[in-house]
């Protein structure tokens, strides 16, 4: 390497390393975590383990940030995150040969709350903050005639849609709290 080339890769360096770019959803050195308590959602959907399927998300979710610090008391949160599985259901969107369905679509119909427990002498009624009332989230799925494949197939659409719900309510957690702290 020459040391002109040695010159113009430190420049660059240099130059790439101090651009000014932030991630928005990395916790600077001094901001302030927040607690949020998260109860088992209530699953009215019939699908048995979906409740743990989206506790799960939540939590690979929520743990991302340094922001966020997770507790089970609800009384020991600052927010709390509650929310039901209203309901499923698996509507044929394109078909084949004598009529047949070839794919389904998973709709998931879900509300949930995020309540604020800040400044309030009795923690239990506090405000909503966001409010998801009767939301859908989508997913196609393949269909098949062997009842094991299908049930894999949902369970797979089941895990993006609960993914999809997590990573929505993460990232509204996320820019919720950054307003807070620029306020502050």
């Amino acid at each position: 390497m020459t040391k002109t080339t040695k010159i113009i890769a430190a420049f660059l360096l240099l130059f790439l390393t101090g651009c000014g770019y932030h991630n928005p959803y990395v916790a600077d050195s001094d901001s302030r975590p927040i607690t949020l308590s998260r109860p088992l959602w209530v699953n009215n959907t019939g699908e048995m383990g979906l409740e743990s399927t989206m506790d799960q998300s939540l939590s690979g979710w929520l743990r991302k940030s340094k922001l966020i610090h997770l507790v089970d008391n609800p009384a020991q949160a600052q927010y709390e995150l509650t929310g039901a599985l209203l309901d499923i259901n698996y509507p044929e969107i394109s078909y084949g040969n004598h009529l047949l369905a070839n794919e389904l679509r998973a709709n998931l119909r879900v509300s949930f709350s995020i309540i604020d427990h800040n400044n309030k002498k009795d923690k239990k009624n506090g405000k909503a903050v966001w409010t998801q009332k009767n939301r859908t989230f989508t997913e196609t799925l393949s269909m098949s005639t062997n009842p094991i494949t299908l049930q894999a197939n949902k369970k797979e659409a089941l895990a993006k849609i609960t993914n999809d719900i997590a990573e929505a309510i993460y990232l509204h957690i996320i820019n919720h709290i950054m307003r807070l702290q620029k306020a502050d």
